[in-house]
């Protein structure tokens, strides 16, 4: 992963970035009449934190345009990739099978996703099949 940044965000962060995602270019303004409670918050609240954003590279905006229209730096799945990359390298030691295994042990992966995942490797052919044989527990 050398010479990609690392994506570290906070809950509003994530929340302006999905406001982007999904509705695209927004200005401040924009940001305010989508964000919940949005209008109770002050103008300059959202424009310190898109400049925040903005310096830690995870918005742009044009300068083009009067009004400065605030874009992510990359898109959805780059950010989940990313994030999900690192959650599974500091807490999990990179492995995946701990990642799952944590999962289905703590109730948060019933057998019908594990199940759905399971499907959903088997037709990927970008991802190649191993010799290991299933755990059974004791």
């Amino acid at each position: 992963m050398a010479g990609k940044k690392q994506i570290a965000i906070t809950e509003r962060q994530f929340a302006i970035l999905e406001l982007l995602w999904e509705h695209g270019p927004l200005t401040v303004r924009e940001i305010l009449g989508h964000l919940p409670g949005g209008q109770a918050l002050p103008y300059t609240t959202i424009l310190g934190l898109m400049q925040a954003m903005e310096r830690a590279e995870l918005v742009f905006h044009d300068d083009e345009q009067p009004a400065h229209r605030y874009k992510p730096c990359f898109d959805r799945d780059e950010a989940t990739r990313n994030l999900l990359g690192d959650f599974l390298k500091r807490f999990f030691r990179g492995s995946a099978e701990r990642l799952v295994l944590g999962l289905v042990d703590t109730q948060h992966l019933s057998a019908k996703e594990l199940r759905e995942i399971e499907e959903r490797l088997q037709s990927n052919p970008k991802i190649k099949s191993t010799s290991k044989t299933p755990r059974k527990k004791s």
